[in-house]
């Protein structure tokens, strides 16, 4: 089935199909709303669902974490090295001591420790993890945040769906919106607290007006002569831009007017302070935000190639207190509920190392961790081998988590959407749901 509007998120993540959603709308008209016109109506139900509707924060773990040095300790092997096993807040369950804030917090983590690909080559893994589709030469399968974005689109919100914080180590391993367009492309920040240059206007707010009708005029004379298409395309991203520059809902980008005492709580890095402006862009509506973690040691991020000894701890110790507030300040704020959190990269490490303590790309029994959303926390799904080389118990494919995804966010992994090259494309192709998160 075609879905570009009709299917739409209602509060518990249930989906309401056309008919339902008819029968909303004349029942709105019978109470009083009569004299709406149809857009002001369906701009009032999108505002509604944009508030109830459940959203999700991705955290990017680029270059394969090691299994092994963070959620997976194989205390006893051959494999695990130096790194010691810490008791959690999951009573029996045991993680890395590169976690310790981590730790305190795992009775709000579902972990899976038995997720399976075949993609062992970063950037093969990195399309399919992002977004559920093995690579195709022909297709450019959007990241998953462009999915959602398409999914929560609201042409009179003013921020956009889908925020990226931080960027990735090596941009042509990166995945942007491919076939859904540039609509859907995630807005990028590089670090958090500081808006790019070209957002804050230059001009005054009469003087852009003036500029962008002269721009308008323009563009009306050049869809005249047959360039149509492109001409709406430009001027819809145009008016969301617009909004969005002028809009007070621009202070959600702001960290300076948060507690010092949060802050540092978060951790004064980039991955802790983007933790935190992924709490407060998820509070004001936006539906799916990306924080990566890259590390600040090297280029290398978590491709840990080499000195994995000494550079897991720093990986972990860079990621620990952010990851770890983010879940406590969403459960207490009462956000956990409607926010899915997912932390992961696009594999683990091999179990085998090097003397320095490198491990090289490995697709068997990788890690992800999921909070919020519904799902059931405080669990653990999956296992490996006592040495930790193959799933020994309930093996997770990357489709199996997409399906899940789609369960948590109120959308139908068999519905389609059609791409800017005209082709019906389903949100998930294959997968069966993790049914032990609900």
């Amino acid at each position: 089935m075609i879905r570009p509007f009709w299917n739409l998120t209602t509060r518990g993540g249930h989906v309401s199909q056309r008919r339902g959603f008819l029968k909303q709308l004349v029942t709105a008209s019978a109470a009083g709303a009569i004299g709406l016109s149809w857009r002001d109506m369906m701009i009032a139900r999108a505002a509604e669902l944009r508030k109830t509707g459940k959203a999700m924060i991705l955290l990017w773990m680029d270059g394969g974490p090691s299994q092994f040095e963070t959620f997976n300790p194989k205390i006893g092997s051959q494999y695990q090295g130096p790194a010691k096993a810490i008791p959690t807040s999951l009573p029996g369950v045991h993680i890395a001591e590169h976690l310790p804030e981590t730790a305190k917090m795992m009775h709000k983590i579902a972990l899976i420790r038995s997720m399976k690909s075949t993609e062992r080559d970063h950037f093969r893994a990195i399309k399919l993890v992002r977004s559920g589709y093995p690579i195709n030469p022909s297709i450019q399968y959007p990241t998953w945040g462009s999915v959602v974005a398409r999914d929560r689109f609201d042409p009179t919100y003013d921020l956009p769906a889908f925020v990226r914080i931080g960027k990735p180590r090596i941009t042509t391993r990166d995945i942007n919106s491919g076939v859904l367009g540039p609509r859907f492309e995630s807005f990028k920040i590089e670090r958090a607290g500081a808006l790019p240059e070209d957002v804050l206007t230059t001009v005054s707010e009469d003087r852009l007006k003036r500029r962008l009708n002269l721009a308008a005029r323009l563009d009306a004379q050049f869809a005249a002569s047959g360039g149509n298409e492109r001409v709406h395309e430009k001027q819809a991203i145009y008016e969301q831009t617009q909004r969005f520059v002028l809009s007070p809902k621009l202070e959600a980008f702001r960290l300076d007017n948060e507690p010092e005492k949060l802050r540092d709580a978060y951790g004064r890095n980039d991955f802790g302070q983007g933790c935190l402006l992924a709490r407060r862009l998820v509070e004001t509506g936006v539906s799916f935000v990306e924080v990566f973690s890259t590390g600040n040691v090297s280029d290398q991020g978590w491709d840990t190639h080499k000195h994995g000894w000494n550079e897991n701890p720093q990986l972990a110790g860079d990621i620990d207190q952010g990851y770890a507030t983010l879940l406590r300040d969403l459960d207490q704020r009462g956000m956990l509920e409607d926010t899915l959190v997912v932390w992961m990269g696009e594999f683990g490490r091999t179990p085998k190392f090097k003397p320095d303590g490198g491990r090289e790309h490995y697709s068997d029994g990788w890690i992800t961790c999921l909070s919020g959303g519904g799902v059931k926390m405080g669990q653990v799904i999956g296992a490996t081998d006592k040495e930790g080389v193959s799933v020994s118990d309930r093996p997770v494919g990357v489709q199996d988590l997409f399906v899940t995804f789609c369960q948590i966010l109120g959308m139908n992994p068999h519905d389609e959407y059609v791409t800017d090259q005209d082709q019906p494309l389903a949100l998930v192709k294959g997968g069966e749901l993790i049914h032990e998160l609900f």
